[in-house]
């Protein structure tokens, strides 16, 4: 019953448990060829929770993106609810845009990926490689 994001690259498959994310908020990883992170949030509102966003509950949302931007790759950190690449020192949101620094106005390259529940997603793709905290 774990939430997990579910990333798709080059027919490959990686689960990221919600469990493993909340550690870390952001996690830098590579599936093959490609740098990618994970951006984890655990106060995101639920849209369909009310008829006022504001007055709906908190939930954890996940996020992929490629981590190539300016002819590097760029390696994220959490902190406080908000993201930081430590090259650039750029501050990025949940969607992958960039908000203040050197690289604002930049958008990262999102990934197919989707959260989903652990034994729903390995139903249809039992190959999937679960992603593991190094800690």
């Amino acid at each position: 019953m774990e939430r997990v994001l579910g990333v798709t690259h080059a027919n490959r498959h990686r689960l990221y448990p919600f469990s493993q994310l909340g550690e870390h908020g952001a996690v830098n990883d590579r599936l093959d060829d490609l740098p990618l992170v994970v951006l984890y949030r655990r106060d995101i509102l639920s849209v369909p929770d009310a008829s006022q966003i504001r007055d709906s509950r908190l939930i954890p949302a996940a996020t992929a993106f490629d981590r190539r931007m300016a002819g590097r790759v760029l390696e994220f950190r959490a902190h406080n609810g908000e993201f930081m690449d430590i090259q650039k020192r750029t501050r990025w949101n949940q969607l992958g845009q960039s908000l203040e620094g050197p690289l604002k106005g930049q958008q990262l390259s999102p990934l197919e990926a989707g959260v989903h529940f652990a034994f729903a997603w390995l139903a249809f793709r039992p190959d999937s490689e679960i992603y593991r905290s190094e800690k």
